[in-house]
């Protein structure tokens, strides 16, 4: 079996800027009634749901599944809000190397902090969701070894058994510390969040600027 390469989402397969997590940060502020409520707030690599509980204590909030539920509601709104806009564009050379890999039978999933419906939104955007057979999203877990625990799982369920050899690709410290977490090889892309002198500290197996870089790895 070929090997299962997962896939961070924003900075690795999306352009990662100001624009991308705008319909979150407009839920954000729609809910609490002001402006500014994600300042200096760090998103990399969390789950949107531990994001919102730090905005919330930020503002003497507890947290609450119904304030949960209204919270989705409004960002829910604002994904389709910004589906048609040019907010979510493909990273570096991605497309390309999707397809390259879809064509040679590699499974692929996701590794992710975003709620699935943001996932969604974001990667048929850009035309990738299709080729993606799984995926561990924020609302499997609260913390990112969980996240990947759960998107193993679903990967192993729809294989019916893992490969050998598992990747993550990502481009932040946490996706290399991810990748040990499932024993999977680390590629580390400086195209995100971390630059390429923090991301080397990791010792990832592959430091990366573009995927051309690695597709001859997967022929």
């Amino acid at each position: 079996m070929k090997p299962l390469i997962f896939f961070d989402i924003n900075g690795t397969l999306i352009t990662r800027d100001e624009k991308t997590d705008l319909p979150f940060s407009r839920s954000v502020d729609r809910f609490l009634d002001s402006q500014g409520g994600m300042e200096g707030i760090d998103t990399s690599a969390r789950s949107d749901k531990d994001v919102f509980m730090e905005v919330l204590a930020n503002h003497k909030m507890q947290f609450t599944e119904r304030q949960w539920d209204f919270f989705l509601s409004l960002y829910e709104e604002e994904l389709a809000r910004f589906a048609g806009s040019d907010i979510w564009r493909p990273n570096a050379d991605v497309c390309p190397f999707i397809r390259h890999l879809f064509e040679r039978d590699y499974p692929l999933a996701l590794i992710t902090g975003e709620l699935s419906r943001g996932a969604e939104y974001k990667l048929r955007k850009i035309g990738l969701w299709d080729f993606f057979i799984a995926g561990g999203f924020g609302e499997d877990a609260l913390h990112r070894f969980g996240i990947a625990e759960a998107a193993r799982s679903k990967a192993k369920e729809k294989l019916g058994a893992l490969p050998d050899t598992l990747y993550v690709i990502g481009d932040t410290v946490l996706d290399i510390q991810t990748a040990r977490h499932l024993n999977a090889k680390a590629i580390a892309i400086t195209t995100g969040s971390h630059s390429r002198e923090k991301l080397l500290k990791e010792n990832p197996d592959y430091c990366i600027d573009n995927f051309e870089t690695i597709k001859s790895l997967f022929n």
